[in-house]
Order: C-alpha cells, then structure tokens, then sequence
C-alpha cells in the first residue's frame, strides 16, 4: 500500500475539508497561476522550480498534505518524493486543477 494516496476531486474536496490541520500545496508555475488563482489557503511550492526540494525539506513531516497540479502529472511525482523525504501524509487530485474547477461549477 503506497503511503500517498490519488484522490477524485470531490473525494479531495471533502477530506481536506474534514482535516482540520491540512496543508494544501499548489504545486504549478507562477505561469500557470497568473492563468488560475490559488485555491482558497494553498500554498504555492512550484515543482519545476530548482528550489522545491528546498522548499519542502522546510515542511512538517507529520502534517497531512493535500497537493495539486494543473494537469495531474506532478502532484504524484511530488507526492513520490515526499515519501521518500519522510512525509507519511499524502493525498494528491487526480488530474489536476481542472477537475477542481469542473466540480466547482
């Protein structure tokens, strides 16, 4: 059983809702968030930056971390290198920022 886990937008929705002390991580460009603000309260560690190791090695490895992309390609290669880094709660959305949006709707 991986450590991190895929979840459908509305699934996602709900448990980071339900956790109470849940850190959300936008993991797009600057780019791409000038094209589509931040969700409420995420904050934005750019996976394709030369900083993000160093951004998440920062991070409290017993929070649970709820990440996203714009597309679902990064959030689970993010979310791979976090366990390996020692974080053991993980939740990523399954294609990205845009099935967010198709639920909000």
């Amino acid at each position: 059983m991986l450590p991190y886990r895929s979840l459908p937008a509305d699934l996602f929705m709900v448990e980071l809702a339900l956790t109470s002390d849940a850190v959300l991580i936008d993991l797009r460009t600057p780019q791409e968030i000038r094209k589509d603000k931040l969700m409420d309260q995420a904050m934005n560690i750019d996976y394709l930056s030369d900083t993000f190791d160093d951004e998440i090695e920062t991070l409290d490895r017993l929070r649970p971390y709820f990440l996203y992309d714009d597309g679902g390609k990064r959030a689970p290669l993010a979310a791979s290198l976090m366990v390996r880094r020692g974080f053991r709660q993980i939740a990523y959305l399954q294609g990205g920022r845009k099935e967010i949006q198709e639920f909000e709707q």
